[in-house]
């Protein structure tokens, strides 16, 4: 075989090996790949790039790990496809649903997404982009970025979650709509299992969940009370994705309902519920427990 000959079948075996090397399926990148926990395409294995509380998103691992669906419904583990999933598509508002379906995260995106009104400042009427955050909510209104700012110049730290740590009369004391003895009751049950399973952030972040739905017109004020202490922790956990083997602590969902003694629907219920009143969403920067505020977008 002459050289020229040799020269080309290697360029040809180059070209192949090129052609076949597994790339990064959203940016390309063909070196230190590694592939996803949740549908196992190719990705970068890059977390180590990112620089705590720079928000800037030049990771592709991290970025569909902690800002799509398919992340989430695989974190949350569960059935079918996370393109029809009614779960995933009750954890969200619709505008962020579509939002994590439809992204340039994903490697496959949500078909035939649905259809939402914006969102508006409730004062000044400004469209708010809730996947660039920034804005603050209380119940059912939201504040742009500008406005919270003026807002918050006058009033502290009045549109986000409260942060009272009384004890159950002294918070009957400060609103009169307070019900000390539903909230004695959730924590009676909360605390103990935030010993056993969780830590002391969780268990403060849950009495603080209990204070804000402990209202004397609020669902929470009927039913049993182990129902709602596992809607409290199970909806704070689909906040910070605690049941994501990734993170610390973490549990499984049908160990939180046995923690409490009720059944993983009831449980899925009332934290629907909960999510509703408070307008939680997933990686929320407003009730993430400080020990993840590093691991949130």
């Amino acid at each position: 075989m002459t050289k020229r000959k040799k020269d080309r079948k290697a360029l040809r075996a180059r070209q192949r090996a090129k052609h076949l090397r597994p790339a990064c399926g959203l940016c390309g990148n063909t070196e230190n790949l590694m592939r996803t926990d949740c549908c196992g395409n190719w990705i970068c294995n890059d977390e180590h790039k990112y620089v705590l509380f720079s928000y800037e998103p030049n990771s592709c691992h991290r970025n569909h790990r902690r800002q799509t669906l398919c992340a989430f419904h695989y974190a949350e583990g569960h059935e079918g496809r996370w393109q029809d999933c009614p779960r995933c598509r009750d954890a969200f508002e619709t505008e962020m649903y579509v939002w994590y379906g439809t992204n340039e995260y994903n490697f496959e995106k949500l078909p035939n997404p649905p259809a939402y009104e914006p969102t508006a400042c409730r004062h000044c009427g400004r469209i708010i982009i809730l996947s660039e955050g920034g804005y603050s909510v209380k119940g059912d209104d939201y504040l742009c970025p500008q406005c919270s700012d003026d807002l918050f110049a006058v009033h502290g730290d009045g549109f986000s979650p409260g942060r009272i740590t009384g004890e159950a009369e002294e918070l009957g004391a400060v609103d009169p709509q307070f019900e000390p003895n539903r909230y004695a009751e959730l924590v009676a049950l909360l605390d103990p299992f935030c010993d056993a399973h969780l830590n002391d952030e969780y268990r403060q972040f849950c009495r603080e969940m209990a204070v804000e739905i402990c209202c004397e017109d609020s669902a929470a004020m009927t039913g049993k009370a182990e129902s709602w202490a596992a809607g409290i922790v199970y909806a704070l956990g689909q906040v910070n994705s605690l049941t994501d083997p990734a993170r610390a602590p973490h549990m499984k969902t049908p160990d939180i309902a046995k923690g409490f003694g009720v059944a993983v629907s009831t449980m899925q219920g009332k934290a629907k519920i909960i999510r509703e009143m408070l307008n939680l969403r997933a990686f929320d920067p407003k009730w993430t427990v400080p020990g993840l505020v590093d691991q949130n977008p």
